[in-house]
């Protein structure tokens, strides 16, 4: 297997780990995240896997204040994955 071969196949499983943690971080943050509605399915309950991924805070808007940096920070650093995935995948080789 050649040196660019391997350095793709690389890229690519980054990129791929950067939009799982994207998603990650979108999916749990109770202030950006999907909203759980009414009609909702009761097996797709997003705040039941808030408490399960996050913890119960005793007030639902102090968590989301809470948990904004650490969602924050958590999408840069998923974003800064991608771009070195895409990156990898895209350079050329020598």
């Amino acid at each position: 297997m050649s040196m660019a071969r391997a350095t793709r196949r690389s890229g690519l499983s980054l990129a791929l780990l950067g939009v799982a943690g994207l998603l990650f971080f979108y999916v749990t943050d109770p202030h950006f995240g999907p909203v759980a509605s009414a009609s909702a399915a009761s097996h797709l309950d997003w705040r039941h896997w808030l408490f399960v991924l996050r913890g119960s805070p005793d007030n639902v808007v102090e968590a989301a204040n809470q948990l904004l940096v650490s969602t924050i920070i958590g999408l840069a650093g998923s974003l800064a994955v991608l771009l070195t995935g895409v990156w990898l995948v895209t350079r050329r080789s020598p």
